[in-house]
């Protein structure tokens, strides 16, 4: 689905950056509570001045039941990272549904110290004519030749004033829905922080979306990290999100991934293919078939491999990746599932294949529902010989539409220490999931 629904912000939380021990995954659930007052400004950091570090190398979660703090997690991240660079550096940014005031204010900021702040968004974030997207298009300008702008993937198409093309930077239909779905920042340069620090070359990519919706009614998480390679990857991706933005053509069949070899490695959609549920070319079909579901392990003993999986929207439409994990689960691999949006045909592969499933949407006030936004899943096992544990996360949902006609970029993380932190946050999203939904 494109749109999950209609939100316009009722205020900005208030950004507390000096509060970074509540962004890892350890941060405790509170009980629901009323929302604090917005704040009215954001206190701008001195030119030059060090600013409070964020997480680096390393994952951000945020709890649409918690403080103001916790669930505005991931913004407060992001924006301690635009606060952070420095004039003459770089930040890309590739957003569906940029609404947020103060992460707008942060790169507005930037772009005024000298930063080249470049921003490619969706249709929505134009047509919603948010306070966001008049402030950026004011700040930024919109043509792509400077060296500052932000820009809608299907602008060149457009009548003047009319909503009438609907395809992504990339992807242009058949098949469709096509849209830009990325929600990824990725910065030249970083720091210094207050602890004397820097670094070059860092990739933010997380599963939400930049309005008050994916703060107080879903949980979502976030990746920060260095590696160059994967940083200069996303960049190609961003420009050739550019270019192509300019191409009446498109690439539907763009998808690519960068090389392995370090812990991190990104893939980029969409995976164009005359049979949208061709199994041989869907990117986590492709990753489970490396899946062994018994293995040894350090301790010279016999385990079983685990998958788990948070997603919003698992749905008929990718039943080929609900049939291997049927597959593998009748290999011996243990298999749960916790999803938010989901249909019979996904619902009745998991039942049949034995497969553990928690839906996951529940009341937590008048007009507030709260969802798994995520889309990360998980790997306890062996992957083509490696124990090693892996974590999948980014903006791609398990519906044709993320594999085969949007913008979407992947990240795989291959880290004990990631899948930790991500693995007692899928519990916490699991089990306040099944005591609250009714």
């Amino acid at each position: 689905m494109r749109r999950i629904r209609a939100w316009r912000p009722a205020g900005v939380a208030a950004v507390l950056l000096s509060l970074t021990a509540t962004l890892v995954s350890g941060a405790t659930a509170a009980e629901p509570q009323a929302r604090e007052p917005a704040a009215t400004a954001r206190p701008a950091a001195a030119p030059g001045a060090a600013v409070a570090k964020p997480v680096i190398n390393g994952p951000v979660f945020n709890d649409p039941l918690g403080t103001a703090a916790q669930r505005g997690a991931v913004f407060t991240q992001l924006i301690a990272l635009i606060d952070a660079t420095p004039a003459g550096q770089t930040i890309r940014g590739s957003v569906f549904e940029l609404e947020d005031t103060a992460v707008a204010d942060a790169l507005i900021a930037a772009q005024r110290r000298g930063v080249a702040v470049r921003l490619i968004v969706d249709d929505n974030t134009r047509d919603k004519g948010s306070a966001a997207w008049t402030s950026l298009r004011g700040a930024l300008g919109t043509d792509d030749t400077k060296t500052s702008w932000i820009v809608v993937c299907d602008d060149r198409f457009e009548d003047p004033g009319q909503d009438n093309v609907q395809r992504g930077c990339l992807p242009v239909p058949p098949p469709g829905p096509a849209y830009n779905h990325n929600k990824f920042f990725v910065f030249t340069r970083v720091g210094p922080f207050d602890d004397g620090t820097a670094y070059d070359k860092v990739v933010f990519q997380s599963s939400s979306n930049l309005n008050d919706w994916y703060k107080n009614e879903s949980y979502n998480d976030a990746v920060t990290f260095t590696d160059a390679t994967v940083h200069d990857g996303y960049a190609k991706f961003h420009e050739d999100q550019r270019r192509l933005r300019h191409s009446a053509a498109g690439d539907s069949t763009y998808y690519w991934s960068t090389p392995t070899g370090s812990p991190y490695r990104a893939f980029f959609f969409p995976r164009g293919d005359a049979n949208y549920g061709n199994p041989a070319t869907d990117t986590i079909v492709n990753a489970l078939d490396e899946v062994a579901c018994a293995y040894t392990g350090t301790d010279g003993k016999r385990h079983q491999t685990d998958i788990r999986v948070a997603m919003f929207q698992f749905l008929g439409s990718r039943k080929q990746v609900a049939q291997k994990l049927a597959q593998k689960r009748a290999q011996g691999c243990w298999v749960d599932v916790v999803y938010s949006e989901g249909d019979a045909t996904v619902e009745g592969i998991l039942d049949a294949a034995g497969i553990q499933r928690q839906f996951c949407n529940f009341p937590n006030g008048p007009g507030i529902d709260v969802r798994t936004h995520t889309k990360f899943w998980l790997l306890d096992g062996d992957y083509n010989g490696s124990i090693t544990p892996r974590v999948y996360t980014g903006s791609h949902n398990w519906t044709g539409s993320g594999l085969r006609s949007a913008d979407e970029a992947m990240v795989r993380i291959t880290s004990a220490d990631y899948h930790a932190k991500y693995l007692s946050y899928f519990y916490k999203i699991r089990d306040t999931c099944k005591a609250r939904t009714p």
